[in-house]
């Protein structure tokens, strides 16, 4: 007998969607779980990924996905030796673009599979916005951490500008009047020689997340209801607040458990440098995701599936 998945799959064969993780933990585990959220619900699901986080294994052991590896142009040294998270990341944007681009054409021409209905992208890919644009593909961004952070690194000129920035330890418990409830020690901190590309990255960030077809956030709306009626207001773009993720699958870390090794071995020289701006960055991961506390909240599925339905 057909399970309901494989049903829904076949009333909407045409659904396929595009999904393209960053090759770090705190951001793959969000994305597949979404992925298996999405299949669940009747989307066929395509994962486009980075080749240092490859497997041959790993297709085989999920027949419900298809893969598409895409080359990185690093080595395991350059990933290794990176100054910090930001110009890993930086690195990683530089080197795939065009591989990306190149997959995407393929994919979309392939008359063989079904037709592509969408991109989903890790918000820091900084590339993904103009290519989806250059060839009229609708493009959503998932954000693994919570909003009110995503507010706090928008609004970094505006705090540097107010004197929150540098942090001075004296100030660390002072709340932060533009951003509440937020105090001084809330606000995010990267350790790195490159301001300039710091302050680039983020600002290509706010404008791309501005410009796509709709966010996902790993949150939800009891959670952070004043943030996201502040990002309402400011980044006028549909959202889908339907975390936390990780309660609807929460096995999925040991599922992956040989590509999350991989994934903290080669990047372990970027993460292994600064503890606390490792725990930072990974605050969509399943073991520290506030969904913890909110075990019998219930994801309207459907309505999620027909709003992305509209939107695309």
């Amino acid at each position: 007998m057909e399970s309901q998945t494989e049903t829904h799959r076949k009333q909407k064969k045409w659904l396929r969607l595009l999904l393209f993780p960053l090759p770090l933990q705190g951001h793959v585990i969000p994305m597949l779980q979404l992925a298996n959220l999405l299949y669940s619900k009747g989307f066929s699901i395509t994962i486009i990924h980075t080749c240092f986080i490859s497997s041959p294994k790993y297709p085989s052991k999920n027949p419900h996905f298809t893969f598409h590896s895409i080359p990185n142009g690093l080595s395991k040294s350059e990933c290794s030796n990176a100054d910090n998270l930001v110009s890993f990341i930086s690195l990683l944007n530089a080197n795939c673009a065009e591989p990306f681009r190149d997959c995407l054409v393929k994919l979309l021409s392939d008359v063989s599979d079904e037709p592509v209905a969408g991109l989903i992208s890790d918000s820091t890919w900084k590339f993904t916005d103009s290519i989806a644009k250059s060839l009229q593909l609708p493009r959503f961004v998932l954000r693994t951490t919570n909003i009110s952070s995503f507010l706090a690194l928008a609004a970094l000129p505006l705090l540097q500008e107010k004197g929150y920035l540098p942090k001075q330890e004296s100030q660390e418990e002072k709340p932060v009047i533009e951003l509440p409830p937020l105090k001084v020690k809330d606000i995010p901190v990267f350790k790195t020689q490159d301001q300039e590309g710091l302050h680039q990255t983020i600002a290509a960030l706010v404008e791309q997340t501005k410009s796509c077809t709709g966010v996902i956030w790993n949150s939800f709306e009891e959670l952070e209801h004043g943030s996201l009626t502040d990002f309402r207001y400011n980044f006028r773009v549909p959202i889908f607040p339907i975390g936390p993720l990780h309660k609807y699958f929460p096995n999925l870390s040991s599922m992956f458990s040989d590509w999350l090794r991989m994934v903290g071995t080669i990047t372990k020289g970027v993460h292994g440098r600064d503890k606390r701006e490792r725990t930072r960055c990974e605050m969509g991961t399943p073991t520290r995701s506030v969904g913890s506390h909110c075990g019998r909240r219930v994801l309207d599925s459907q309505w999620m599936e027909l709003n992305i339905r509209e939107l695309l």
